[in-house]
């Protein structure tokens, strides 16, 4: 008889778990068992414990479900690896925010679905066992397992509104999973963030900039009982002249971070010259996200403010420089 891996699954909702409700449109209905029953031979490849934490959209979903997570997997005694379902709208940040407070030694793939179950072409199901097999077979790490790819959390994020190929990675993904196998081939970083899932988790503010903006509730932040700021800047870390001094005068309240709105790539630190630059902005004190877009910026910045570190403006640009 072969012994199959125990796996935990965790589902807490998201377009994978819709179904039509009373009135217009689909809405998260389905359980964690629904889900997996649903799914032929899933039960011939891992031995399933499957725990429905929430059914929610996935906009809603708290830094407490992830805590949760985190602290099952800092204690494994009898799994694997473990599976979280949820939907994919913010599914690149709960990952990555996973990721910034787990450093364990079994793999956390993270998993939803682009079209919804009552939908020709539903991809839940086979993102869904993928997922599985990715747990049972994957190094340690967290993960994001979309249309047959698995990602690194570090570097994932979601595309396209649509898609089912929605998720991709700047990196490119670190796996694939073909006829029911992971073949996995790189591992992804281990990054210790000094972090874990009793972190407290402080209000950061995310703003970006836009053509003729003139930034006037920049200066309200701290009054609002915002701790710090994460701006979405121009191209590689630049703003208006109008945003920089407002900018760089809050950053001497608070810590402003400067990450760039285009998605890819890093923010510069010594090519640009001109006032609202990087050069000038990061040596009047803005601090550079590196290569961390403005959410996971935001999301990194958060936990180590909240966690009343006195080295955390060390820790966040060290770990924005290694992405």
């Amino acid at each position: 008889m072969v012994n199959l891996s125990p796996i935990q699954v965790f589902a807490l909702g998201g377009t994978i778990s819709m179904a039509p409700g009373t009135a217009a449109g689909v809405v998260p209905s389905l359980t964690g068992d629904d889900l997996i029953s649903s799914i032929p031979g899933i039960h011939d490849i891992a031995n399933l414990r499957v725990e429905t934490l929430a059914r929610l959209g996935s906009a809603n979903i708290s830094i407490d479900h992830l805590r949760t997570i985190a602290e099952y997997a800092q204690n494994p005694k009898y799994y694997r690896g473990i599976v979280v379902v949820q939907g994919t709208d913010t599914m690149e940040e709960t990952a990555f925010l996973l990721r910034m407070m787990y450093c364990g030694d079994i793999p956390i793939v993270f998993t939803g679905a682009m079209v919804n179950p009552s939908e020709l072409g539903a991809d839940g199901p086979q993102n869904l066992y993928n997922a599985v097999v990715a747990a049972t077979e994957a190094s340690a790490g967290v993960y994001v397992a979309m249309d047959g790819d698995l990602m690194d959390a570090l570097y994932v994020r979601k595309a396209h509104t649509s898609k089912k190929s929605a998720f991709i990675a700047s990196h490119g993904p670190v796996g694939e999973i073909v006829e029911g196998k992971l073949h996995q081939f790189s591992v992804p970083a281990v990054i210790s963030t000094g972090l874990d899932h009793t972190c407290k988790f402080a209000n950061v503010a995310l703003q970006a900039i836009s053509l003729m903006d003139d930034g006037r509730m920049l200066q309200s932040l701290p009054q609002m009982g915002y701790a710090g700021l994460v701006i979405e800047s121009y191209g590689a870390g630049h703003v208006s002249e109008v945003w920089r001094d407002k900018v760089i005068s809050l950053a001497t309240k608070i810590p402003v971070v400067l990450a760039s709105r285009a998605g890819q790539g890093r923010v510069f630190s010594q090519t640009y010259g001109y006032k609202g630059a990087e050069i000038d902005l990061q040596s009047n004190g803005l601090i550079s996200a590196g290569g961390l877009d403005s959410r996971k910026a935001r999301l990194l910045l958060a936990l180590l403010l909240g966690s009343g570190r006195d080295d955390w403006k060390e820790q966040f640009i060290r770990i924005a420089q290694t992405v």
